[in-house]
């Protein structure tokens, strides 16, 4: 193990190859109704890492982001989370009681990126692998109406050219 760092809802572990988040916490326990195990995520199989940086005042979080996954919204504020991001499978939600809190999830999150961006580039290309099919571009246009980059009037503009191509 690399380095590993304790959230409210369980610990996130980096390894060389792969981020595990484990709920074997008290806040775990708490946050996911029982020892869930360990849940393992090859760099390789990840599409991308949310980051938002616990600050004295407002929880953040790291979630790991798969294709094939439920999504859920991470809610964090001051000084609590939302009940779906403390149960939220792939997210561990980080509270800053020091300073030196979000100095070391700092730290953490450029190792993941590091870690994700070199398998990244040395993942073969496989275009079998790598073609997007309509449905998936229609669950990214969705998941940019969600997070507000898109208008319910350009989310609708953009889906009609995607299913008209």
């Amino acid at each position: 193990m690399i380095t590993e760092f304790k959230g409210q809802n369980g610990k996130i572990m980096v390894f060389d190859d792969y981020l595990a988040i484990s709920r074997d916490t008290y806040g775990g326990f708490m946050s996911q109704g029982g020892f869930s195990g360990e849940r393992k995520f090859f760099y390789k199989d990840i599409s991308s890492i949310e980051y938002r940086k616990p600050t004295l005042l407002a929880n953040g979080y790291i979630k790991i982001l798969v294709p094939g996954a439920h999504e859920t919204n991470a809610k964090v504020g001051l000084f609590r989370s939302s009940s779906g991001s403390m149960r939220d499978q792939n997210t561990v939600v980080l509270r800053a009681f020091t300073s030196n809190v979000g100095i070391e999830t700092d730290k953490i999150y450029n190792i993941i990126m590091e870690k994700l961006t070199r398998a990244k580039s040395s993942a073969p290309l496989n275009p079998i692998l790598n073609t997007t099919t309509k449905m998936d571009e229609l669950k990214k246009l969705g998941d940019l109406k969600i997070a507000g980059v898109l208008t319910e009037e350009e989310f609708q503009k953009e889906k009609e050219k995607l299913l008209n191509n």
